[in-house]
């Protein structure tokens, strides 16, 4: 399969229709990730990185579950940024979904974008359509899907990362160089809350062993 993501986006303004369409082209009862990617096309790694961001944008998730959309988004934005085949192990490639909850996803998916596409426009260019700008733009995404994987068992630690995928994703599909910056905003947001939890958690460790005469 040969990405496609790195050529130049159509800015269409019209994901919501892309992506309400989906269910009616899944013809099975379950679908692998290797078929949602061919079943995208030309931008399916970003749009699965939307997809996958999506769930986690609500502040209640399933421990573990950010580990592994974390890594799928991680190989899918190094892929892009190298423009290769998908770098994606035969095991997640083939990892079955249930149309189900895949369609509970893509509805959700949906009505966000219905409700952005009244206020996103290409835009602010030079940060979606420059080469340079999209492989950044991809480190962020990579650096994010990081952040996604870290396992930290406090509130917003799978939203704060998720919520920067899904800005960096939409407006490179939608070339709107706004929402990419409000990408790096909450890029940095999410740094700075994860750079606090763990060095508070480092001092009240700190404190505990001090405490118990162990430092």
């Amino acid at each position: 399969m040969v990405l496609q993501d790195s050529d130049t986006p159509e800015c269409c303004g019209c994901y919501s229709n892309i992506i309400s369409d989906i269910p009616k082209k899944i013809n099975r009862d379950e679908i692998t990730l290797n078929d949602f990617l061919e079943l995208m096309g030309k931008s399916g790694g970003l749009i699965t990185c939307m997809v996958i961001s999506v769930p986690f944008l609500i502040p209640i998730s399933l421990p573990g579950t950010g580990i592994a959309a974390g890594l799928a988004i991680f190989v899918i934005s190094t892929s892009l940024i190298f423009d290769k085949d998908y770098l994606i192990p035969n095991r997640m490639m083939n990892y079955k979904m249930s149309k189900k909850n895949l369609i509970k996803v893509i509805n959700a998916t949906f009505r966000m974008l219905t409700h952005l596409e009244k206020y996103i426009k290409p835009r602010l260019l030079i940060m979606t359509r420059k080469s340079i700008m999209r492989k950044i733009n991809g480190f962020f995404m990579i650096f994010s899907a990081m952040l996604f994987m870290t396992p930290l068992p406090i509130p917003l630690t799978d939203t704060l990362p998720a919520l920067c995928v899904f800005f960096l994703a939409v407006g490179a599909l939608e070339c709107d160089g706004y929402l990419i910056l409000a990408g790096y905003a909450a890029i940095i947001i999410t740094t700075i809350y994860f750079g606090s939890v763990i060095l508070l958690g480092y001092a009240g460790l700190s404190v505990g062993l001090s405490y118990l005469g162990l430092v």
